[in-house]
Formats: structure tokens, C-alpha cells, sequence
């Protein structure tokens, strides 16, 4: 499971991306070489930020897509509290362009803004089902005893 990140000026980076948000993103400040002291975080080609800031404990798997390009963004504090401003770390005209500015700045607006991610993996039980015919016990290695049946959870429990 792997994302391509771009930055800078043509450049592109793969990160595993099973891991946690905290490790990936410090992994991508190391290996980027972003030394200031703000965080980052990272958007789709299309502005869409993933709020990886607001989800550290969780899985980086959780939030983004396997084999996706995304684009790595500074996250500084605006001047109210609850305001953060995203400025892209990427120099290219051609994906840094005003639809996705709009989009980015759309982002931003504490109002429009949702804190809510939806995990991508179904939680489903695994249930199996034995049938009498299959839950036919081998006779035992001490002796020749008769096959006994193990009931199935949709069996009764007396015989």
C-alpha cells in the first residue's frame, strides 16, 4: 500500500501508507526536507484536504487511498484559533491551478468544513456453517470408536 506525494518543484516522493498518521507524516517531513516548524498535511489532485491532522492515532490506510497522488500542504494557524491555513508545497501550474485554490480555500472555511471521516473497511463476522455430514469426527487414534456428529449452531444441542 503505497501513495505518490508531490512537492516542491517537480518532485515525487512513494510512502507506505501502512502505518499511523503521525509516523507517516514525519516520515514525509523527513524525507521531503520540510524543516520549518509547522505542521503539513495533504490534499488529492482535486484540493481536497484529508485531514490527516485531525486523525494521528489512526491508520494512514483509513484515509487515503492506496496508489494515489497527493499533494503536500503546510498547515499554519490563521488568526482565529480554529482557522488553518493550507498553502501547497508544490511548484506546477498545471495541478496548483485556481479550481484547485477554490477548492483549498473551500477547505478552510471552519463552516463547510467536516471533521467526519468515513473509513474505508466493511466490519463484516464471519460466520461458518458445518452441516451434520461435515462435522463427522475421525475415530479416535485409541481405539475404534464410532463417529460421533458435532452439531452445527443451526442444529439443536440434544440428540
Amino acid at each position: 500500500m503505497f501513495i505518490t506525494l508531490l512537492h516542491g518543484e517537480n518532485k515525487a516522493h512513494i510512502f507506505n501508507i501502512h502505518c499511523q498518521v503521525q509516523l507517516l507524516l514525519d516520515g514525509i517531513k523527513k524525507h521531503c526536507g520540510y524543516t520549518e516548524e509547522g505542521e503539513i498535511e495533504l490534499a488529492d489532485e482535486s484540493g481536497q484536504v484529508k485531514n490527516l491532522l485531525q486523525n494521528c492515532h489512526r491508520c494512514a490506510a483509513e484515509l487515503l487511498t492506496e496508489r494515489e497522488t497527493y499533494i503536500l500542504l503546510s498547515a499554519a494557524r490563521g488568526t482565529r484559533s480554529s482557522e488553518i491555513v493550507f498553502t501547497p508545497l508544490l511548484k506546477d501550474d498545471n495541478i496548483i491551478n485556481p479550481k484547485f485554490l477554490a477548492k483549498l480555500a473551500n477547505c478552510q472555511d471552519p463552516k463547510t468544513h467536516s471533521a467526519r471521516v468515513k473509513s474505508r473497511r466493511t466490519h463484516k463476522k464471519a460466520t461458518v456453517d458445518i452441516t451434520a455430514a461435515e462435522g463427522l469426527q475421525n475415530p479416535s487414534s485409541h481405539g475404534s470408536r464410532a463417529r460421533t456428529p458435532i452439531a452445527s449452531p443451526k442444529q439443536s444441542r440434544t440428540f
